[in-house]
């Protein structure tokens, strides 16, 4: 008998999560850096320390590939959300900063921006595309409610629009200056995207709270 102390393996559902997640956190590096046409799957692939045929076996496409990894970005986003909500007094203070959040995120995946649009196109054409998007935007409202939820706390029945329509209000937004991003070219465009985004906060700050009675 083997005197080798008995190590206890992980689980194999633990190591394929681990492995999704490096996946996912090379991916959204590499997108950021090259671009949708300029990352290849066998650059995420050494990157997150996995082989190609391992990470074929969880994204069947780059398509795939991309919409997962902005899942995982908003589902840390939502998890930025949560920490606030238990960390900081909730009110309109708290939601503006979840807003700048959500934003800089926006900033961040800037590269992405015409693959996003691209994907959106192909949604209407192809439905494996669809399904994946339908479910990611189901998702996405789902964290953005809870997190407006959140962030507003007992000022969320001041809100002048229900929290599942503001959701869908934010996210319609955010998709327009994503649009945007993806045509601009200068830094004149780009400044003029930062200012739309400005002036939507400042409109968001001054009329999203019912006044008090």
């Amino acid at each position: 008998m083997s005197n080798r102390p008995f190590r206890r393996t992980a689980k194999p559902q633990a190591r394929s999560g681990k492995s999704v997640q490096r996946i996912l956190d090379a991916a959204a590096g590499i997108f950021g850096r090259s671009g949708y046409d300029g990352a290849t799957m066998l650059e995420v692939a050494r990157a997150a320390g996995v082989s190609k045929g391992l990470l074929h076996y969880h994204f069947k496409s780059k398509e795939q590939l991309l919409i997962e990894a902005q899942r995982a970005t908003f589902r840390r986003i939502a998890g930025r959300f949560e920490d606030r909500s238990r960390n900081e007094e909730a009110g309109l203070a708290m939601g503006l900063a979840a807003l700048d959040s959500l934003w800089d995120s926006v900033i961040e995946m800037r590269a992405w921006a015409p693959f996003m649009l691209e994907t959106m196109s192909m949604g209407t054409q192809n439905k494996a595309t669809r399904k994946q998007l339908d479910g990611f935007f189901s998702e996405s409202m789902d964290l953005l409610e809870t997190g407006l939820h959140q962030v507003f706390g007992s000022e969320t029945k001041r809100l002048v629009i229900p929290p599942d329509r503001l959701a869908i209000l934010i996210r319609c937004t955010m998709e327009g200056l994503v649009m945007e991003l993806a045509y601009a070219r200068t830094d004149a465009e780009l400044n003029q995207v930062e200012q739309a985004y400005q002036d939507f906060r400042e409109l968001f700050e001054r009329v999203i709270l019912e006044e008090k009675t």
